[in-house]
């Protein structure tokens, strides 16, 4: 008899009372660890987190906080419990993973609260690892489960500001459960666009001012600074910024065209992005244009604008230096 049959044997011996006692004495990232130990284990594991008491005590309560130390230590909370489902749930399919863990969290999801950041923890942690097929599925399955793709029909194609208190609900969860989590860009990335993807042009750009504009409930919208505009482009990643200039290309508005990519070349040299990527992007725009003119009508648009640019940072750093000097010497007066 091997180690971990006579472990599961003398815990098969055990009254279930007494054995949840003993998982009561331990913290969930030691549960996480027993789980390990064996098949047996685990469904006496699974069993234990499937009871409302644990539901109630380790799931709801510790969902809300109130002070900054409160939330890391939620925060801390449900990094444990991401790991605890990952490890009790390892054996099944994803599918089945998904529904048993999302039954233990319904009632959370369906409030609005700070506490989705807690859920965004949980969430990461349970698929770190998972490849991109299963990080699909997680991404269709929570829309089917919360009706996400509703609600955001609901408020991108409706009056700004109208429903407001919807539009909160949406920036809510998708950044605190499915966007803000992810330290690294590429993953961020990758839940954007499964946002963003399902809608045309117009709707998304109306997603991303919802998602990342001021949290106002009346908002009068100013024009974006083209550097910010840029860089936006260049975190949507290569498909969003080709449609959005192409789109541009086919309306003819080459000087948008051309002082968008001179910025985006500088958000990508200030940023520290490989500058292929830009080359290759300018190559995707050119292959929009037509005819050889158009091409280079571009070509001259893009050196004009790199001229105006220079001339427009030379200038203010001029006045920088003025503005200065003047407060310099007005000080010594």
């Amino acid at each position: 008899m091997t180690r971990s049959q006579c472990d599961t044997s003398f815990f098969h011996r055990l009254p279930s009372e007494l054995f949840n006692i003993i998982l009561d004495k331990l913290t969930v990232l030691d549960i996480s660890v027993f789980t390990m130990v064996s098949k047996d284990i685990t469904r006496f594991v699974v069993d234990y987190i499937s009871t409302m008491t644990w539901k109630n005590k380790m799931i709801i309560q510790n969902f809300h906080y109130s002070t900054c130390l409160e939330q890391r230590s939620s925060i801390g909370h449900y990094r444990d419990l991401g790991l605890l489902f990952k490890r009790c749930t390892l054996l099944l399919p994803t599918k089945e993973r998904l529904k048993f863990i999302f039954s233990r969290f319904s009632q959370c999801l369906a409030q609005v609260c700070i506490g989705f950041s807690c859920y965004g923890v949980f969430l990461q942690t349970l698929i770190a690892g998972w490849d991109e097929l299963e990080c699909h599925r997680v991404f269709n399955f929570l829309c089917e489960h919360t009706n996400l793709l509703q609600k955001m029909e609901a408020v991108i194609i409706g009056k700004p500001g109208v429903r407001w208190y919807q539009e909160l609900q949406l920036r809510l969860f998708c950044r605190q459960v499915l966007l803000d989590p992810w330290l690294n860009q590429p993953e961020c990335q990758f839940w954007l666009m499964q946002l963003l993807k399902p809608w045309p042009l117009v709707c998304q750009a109306r997603l991303l001012f919802i998602l990342y504009g001021p949290l106002l409930t009346e908002v009068i919208p100013q024009q974006w600074h083209v550097e910010n505009v840029a860089r936006l482009l260049v975190l949507c990643g290569s498909s969003f910024s080709y449609s959005v200039l192409a789109s541009k290309a086919i309306n003819g508005r080459l000087p948008e065209i051309s002082r968008l990519l001179v910025y985006i070349i500088l958000v990508c040299e200030k940023d520290g992005y490989h500058m292929s990527w830009v080359v290759k992007l300018v190559q995707q725009i050119f292959k929009v244009l037509g005819t050889p003119p158009e091409k280079f009508c571009l070509i001259q648009q893009l050196e004009n604008m790199f001229s105006q640019v220079t001339r427009e940072f030379f200038e203010f750093s001029v006045t920088g230096e003025v503005h200065q000097l003047n407060s310099q010497v007005a000080s010594r007066q």
